[in-house]
């Protein structure tokens, strides 16, 4: 672990060498934040499985996830696919179309270089496939009680390269869960509810051992502001310093999560960054 301390708050960051044994297929294996833990209240973030034995592909705290999967689209049985942030990952399910929920097996994780300061933590890969090129830059910073993921992707092949990103922070379980900046609406569904002020909220009746999954109505293209309630600080305010371009929610009997996606196309020799911020 790699760890950011100052007088209040220490982040927990998987070292994407030293700690294979908890990353998988899905995760961002650089700038993987695992825990925050308060000198006063301890662990701030959850899991599927928080506080027992997690699996790579469950994971806690807060990752993130490059979901399209180069290569996906021709590869058969057998095949290997790049997964960015992650590595070659061999396609063993027949579903359609492939996702890394179905095919766990890494066959060779990517390399980050790692540099270290008081402050922050940097992480570098690059990775090529075929025609395709990419050079990532994670970027963790604690500064007093915030804490910012930022993440540049660089287009450095010969095609154009889709992207398609998202943040899955995983948070305490409470009746009133968060409240979005942006208009939004629940659809029917037996878990998740609205109330008057906004807030979405679980709903008691639920079997929340099967956890649900719930893609939510609102506008998209702009940034996003959450207020996310939380059991032991009251409040957590997170910022996502991109336009949204979708946003389900989920949860289980140990953890909530909304998870922000970002969509773009960059065409050869562009760059685009983008942050999100947890105010602790």
């Amino acid at each position: 672990m790699l760890f950011l301390k100052n007088s209040g708050l220490t982040v927990s960051i998987l070292d994407p060498a030293a700690d294979r044994d908890k990353l998988g297929s899905r995760y961002c294996s650089g700038g993987y934040i695992w825990q925050v833990e308060d000198d006063v209240h301890g662990s701030l973030l959850s899991g599927p499985f928080f506080p027992d034995s997690t699996t790579p592909f469950d994971g806690q705290g807060a990752p993130e996830v490059f979901e399209i999967a180069l290569g996906a689209d021709v590869a058969g049985i057998g095949d290997e696919v790049c997964v960015l942030g992650v590595g070659m990952v061999r396609r063993e399910s027949p579903v359609k179309p492939f996702h890394v929920r179905d095919n766990p097996t890494v066959t060779r994780f990517v390399d980050w270089h790692v540099e270290q300061e008081t402050n922050e933590v940097v992480m570098s890969a690059s990775q090529s496939f075929r025609d395709y090129s990419i050079h990532i830059l994670r970027r963790i910073r604690l500064k007093g009680r915030e804490l910012v993921s930022h993440t540049e992707v660089s287009n450095t092949g010969e095609r154009r390269l889709p992207l398609r990103w998202f943040a899955h922070p995983f948070f305490p379980v409470m009746e009133t869960l968060c409240r979005f900046s942006l208009e939004s609406c629940t659809p029917s569904n037996p878990a998740f509810e609205m109330d008057t002020e906004g807030f979405v909220k679980r709903k008691s009746g639920y079997d929340w051992s099967k956890g649900f999954f719930q893609p939510l109505q609102l506008s998209f293209g702009f940034p996003l502001r959450v207020e996310q309630q939380h059991p032991k600080l009251g409040t957590v305010n997170v910022s996502c310093d991109f336009p949204l371009a979708w946003l389900p929610i989920w949860g289980n009997v140990r953890t909530f999560s909304f998870e922000p996606y970002y969509h773009t196309n960059l065409e050869q020799g562009m760059k685009t960054a983008w942050s999100i911020r947890y105010k602790f």
